[in-house]
């Protein structure tokens, strides 16, 4: 819904309208750089270079925040458009084939999977932050772990509470069989990027199910134990998507860098072999 949203605002259509002419602006230009009998492969394989070099320069952008470079919510707006148009021209500077040679199948791979990367890392960027937001206040993702331990812990001492009160065995075998392990670690994963409720809605059925069984004392520990497994649901779902934000980068950011390594050998044995005369 997020990104349906997005894509229909009014700004977003005008960014990739410009993004269009861009590209059109160049595709024209190539067309004349090869009528003219000279190599189009040079013209459109440094337009490619300077495109992929001010995309990663939202990198350095993110990391150096004391010099007046513009908001980095600008240049992220500008490394989305632009990616765009770059896969434009990468796309033109292959001919439209498939590569026929190991440095190229190398470039080729590792292009396709920034460029698949950075559109899941866009949508990525627009669908789950809405939704932490919806679930109040933020929580670092680096102290959940903490957080996690913490509730089982307290978990663990509401079962041993429990067991002193009368008639309250259920609330420890319940935990023996189905909340020790929940509270053991990360649970529910997929579920929880699918925002699917039905996981919590079955512990929480569980726990309404041996309430009749217990005194008032049972009745207050249970209480507790529901608003315990409440809020490991809800670190779990932070977790889950948390945890999807930063693994994309994973697969972005090295390949990234191993691209340009490979673009520079690239250049180095296109000229070495041509010495730059189309």
């Amino acid at each position: 819904m997020a990104v349906l949203s997005w894509l229909m605002n009014r700004g977003v259509l005008l960014y990739l309208a410009l993004a269009s002419i861009a590209f059109a602006v160049f595709y024209v230009g190539n067309l004349v750089y090869d009528i003219s009998l000279r190599d189009a492969q040079y013209f459109n394989g440094w337009i490619l270079v300077a495109g992929i070099s001010v995309l990663m320069f939202l990198t350095f952008r993110k990391k150096v925040v004391i010099l007046p470079f513009g908001q980095v919510r600008k240049w992220l707006k500008l490394h989305y458009y632009l990616g765009f148009v770059t896969v434009g021209v990468f796309v033109v500077h292959t001919n439209y084939r498939i590569p026929d040679s190991p440095l190229e199948w190398l470039l080729w791979c590792l292009f396709v999977l920034i460029a698949v990367s950075g559109i899941i890392g866009g949508v990525i960027s627009k669908v789950i932050p809405p939704r932490l937001e919806a679930r109040g206040e933020s929580i670092l993702f680096e102290r959940i772990a903490t957080y996690r331990v913490q509730l089982a812990a307290q978990a663990e001492e509401l079962v041993r509470q429990s067991i002193k009160h009368e008639n309250t065995l259920s609330i420890s075998n319940l935990y023996n069989d189905m909340l020790a392990e929940y509270f053991a670690g990360h649970r529910n994963i997929i579920a929880h990027l699918r925002a699917s409720t039905r996981p919590l809605a079955g512990m929480l059925g569980a726990l309404d199910e041996i309430e009749r069984y217990l005194d008032k004392d049972g009745k207050g520990d249970l209480e507790q134990m529901r608003a315990l497994v409440e809020a490991k649901n809800n670190l779990d779902f932070r977790y889950a998507n948390g945890a999807l934000m930063k693994l994309w980068l994973f697969f972005h950011i090295p390949a990234v860098y191993a691209m340009i390594v490979a673009i520079i050998v690239h250049i180095i044995i296109s000229y070495a072999f041509s010495m730059g005369i189309a």
